[in-house]
């Protein structure tokens, strides 16, 4: 039951957190208010946050080694991914990490 509960929990913050990813990346973070683009930053940190420690602790409930060391790639990629990228290749690391939370929602459900 307490998995199920984290499961849904991680598949809905993944879906909202890939999306405004998306969201932000085609029109949040080309305004030239400072504020609201801070606020937004602040949110979408919130669910960053959220989703590496949702996927950590779907790592104790799941019963193979082998899905347990992939959610745990999936948690710890976020940053894996930032560290890596730089101003050039920005898009294309978005585009991985985004690629990355569906792929890690729907090897949840799955």
């Amino acid at each position: 039951m307490l998995m199920t509960i984290f499961k849904y929990l991680f598949v809905i913050n993944a879906i909202i957190f890939g999306s405004m990813i998306v969201y932000g990346k085609c029109f949040v973070f080309r305004k030239k208010k400072p504020q609201f683009v801070s606020d937004y930053c602040a949110t979408l940190a919130v669910f960053l946050g959220l989703y590496s420690i949702l996927s950590i602790i779907l790592v104790w409930f799941l019963p193979s080694t082998a899905s347990k060391l992939l959610m745990l790639a999936f948690g710890i990629s976020p940053f894996l991914i930032g560290a890596l990228a730089t101003y050039h290749t920005e898009k294309y690391f978005t585009a991985i990490q985004v690629i990355l939370i569906a792929a890690s929602a729907g090897y949840v459900l799955l």
